[in-house]
């Protein structure tokens, strides 16, 4: 060793002496050849596409929110679940709707939108009652189901419903409440010249009422006058609006056939406008 510490050129080092440090050489690998490239290219995106099909199966699909169903199974299903009444189920048999994921009210919406139906929410944020009036008439468009809180008094927004036209005539589906909250669907037809409701005889016991605390006389219908049995229903229900204490007459099936008039006992409350274009009537509180 030279003095200052210095190593001598050809110097041998003894044994336990330390060697300078000197980092690894860098060592740099030529270009990967055409004919291997392809390869690990393969192999990279085969590694990718396994992931992803492995992954696929934990993925949320939206396709499965929407579901086939059969519309009284699904309706009584919800109506458990939160602990509301249904009325008129009888008008689902054997009906397939769709079912769909979201809060209660926009799945009945979306079940039951081929049936004019009401739901009446119970003012606390969840549902009381849902009734079902019936399938919606081919051609026919259903009605927007309202919704009322407790069964409350009327609101003061126009009750805007849907007509069927028949020939230059105009129906509108109903709900008729008699004894015991009893309810039926009908499609009357608009009678302005009907002093009351007028049904056949044949609803009577179908609506709970007693033949016996009904009375004879003589009422006026649009073809004139004629004997009737009459006496008053609970309420009419006009989409979500119920108007009760209606005078109601029952005529023999023979003289009135299976349908019905909606007559003044209803529309004498209100200021009717019917447009024929829309096929819409419009009630107004005077």
């Amino acid at each position: 060793m030279a003095a200052g510490g210095r190593q001598r050129a050809g110097a041998v080092v003894k044994p336990g002496a330390m060697l300078p440090w000197r980092p690894p050489p860098v060592v740099i690998q030529p270009a990967t050849t055409d004919a291997a490239a392809p390869t690990g290219l393969r192999s990279c995106v085969i590694a990718v596409l396994l992931a992803a099909l492995l992954l696929a199966p934990a993925l949320p699909t939206h396709a499965s929110d929407t579901r086939q169903v059969e519309v009284a199974t699904e309706l009584s299903r919800l109506a458990a679940s939160h602990g509301f009444v249904v009325s008129g189920d009888e008008h689902l048999a054997g009906r397939i709707g769709r079912s769909e994921r979201g809060d209660p009210l926009r799945r009945l919406r979306i079940l039951l939108e081929g049936f004019d139906h009401i739901i009446i929410a119970d003012g606390r944020g969840g549902i009381e009652r849902v009734i079902v009036l019936g399938a919606v008439a081919p051609g026919a468009s259903p009605t927007q189901p309202m919704v009322a809180v407790d069964g409350g008094p009327p609101p003061a927004t126009p009750i805007e419903l849907p007509t069927v036209r028949q020939g230059n005539q105009h129906s509108v589906r109903v709900a008729l409440e008699g004894a015991d909250g009893r309810r039926l669907a009908r499609l009357m037809l608009i009678d302005t010249g009907a002093d009351t409701v007028v049904l056949p005889t044949s609803l009577i016991a179908a609506l709970g009422l007693d033949v016996g605390t009904l009375r004879e006389r003589e009422v006026q219908t649009a073809n004139g006058t004629t004997q009737a049995l009459t006496g008053t229903l609970d309420a009419v229900w006009l989409g979500a609006r119920r108007v009760t204490d209606v005078a109601v007459a029952f005529l023999d099936d023979d003289k009135l056939g299976t349908t019905g008039l909606l007559g003044m006992s209803v529309l004498g409350r209100y200021q009717l406008t019917i447009d024929d274009q829309a096929n819409r009537m419009t009630l107004t509180s005077p």
